[in-house]
């Protein structure tokens, strides 16, 4: 794994925080910060299916629940 080395200026609160979590779970603060921007990456990504809610004017009021109705039979 190729590294980069970066400068982050953190408050004072957030460098003791930091501080503590590398501590308590006995690892380095930069594994802390890595794992981090690793869980905001996880949480932060969306499906795309979810830009497409809402985008239709109109249609039946019922196709939530009866979809596969709409979806596999002609009417």
């Amino acid at each position: 794994m190729t590294t980069v080395k970066k400068i982050v200026y953190l408050t004072e609160a957030q460098e003791q925080l930091l501080k503590r979590l590398a501590e308590e779970e006995g690892l380095s603060e930069t594994e802390i910060v890595r794992r981090a921007i690793e869980a905001y990456s996880r949480v932060r990504t969306r499906d795309p299916l979810l830009d497409t809610i809402g985008i239709a004017r109109g249609g039946p009021e019922d196709g939530a629940v009866n979809h596969d109705r709409y979806l596999f039979t002609r009417e």
